[in-house]
């Protein structure tokens, strides 16, 4: 019995050897919870935005990363004087800080200066190029109008906008 066991621990093959390496890499595999998340993102200084939420999941790896937060949700956004520009609530968001993308869903609200407002369930907010974007239904009011369309294409502080309409587009100023 105890030659049968030593015969047994002899040298792993090549294939053992890989699935062995395979299992160390997932080492590298990180995922942290934290509840009541309050997160800020400062450029060259300056406060840009401040994220809070009830919970959140980050999964690290060499392939992503990624934090779930789960709401309410709330952003807000800072123009360069360090001044709220934008505020958004929403559901629940993905903060993928790698391509300073964040996706919103659920009961999404985006209210500007001016008393600009947009609702929707789902919007995608690239940071980098200051893009918001659905092509879900939408509800945006520039007082005194409100419109309802179907899909968004603008900036953060709903300036610049493009809305499409049942397949046709109105661009409004």
């Amino acid at each position: 019995m105890l030659l049968l066991a030593a015969l047994g621990c002899g040298e792993l093959s090549e294939y053992e050897n890989q699935q062995v390496q395979e299992a160390l890499s997932d080492s590298l595999f990180t995922t942290t919870q934290s509840w009541d998340v309050d997160m800020e993102v400062l450029e060259q200084g300056r406060l840009k935005l401040r994220l809070q939420g009830s919970y959140a999941t980050t999964t690290k790896n060499e392939h992503q990363n990624v934090t779930r937060i789960s709401g309410p949700v709330y952003i807000e956004i800072y123009d360069e004087e360090g001044q709220t520009e934008t505020i958004v609530d929403a559901d629940s968001a993905i903060h993928r800080p790698d391509n300073m993308e964040f996706e919103l869903f659920g009961n999404v609200e985006v209210q500007a200066k001016g008393g600009k407002i947009l609702r929707s369930d789902y919007l995608k907010w690239q940071r980098e190029q200051d893009r918001v974007s659905t092509t879900d239904f939408v509800i945006f009011i520039s007082p005194p109008d409100s419109i309802a369309a179907n899909g968004f294409y603008g900036n953060s502080d709903l300036t610049n906008y493009t809305l499409n309409e049942g397949g046709g587009r109105t661009v409004i100023d």
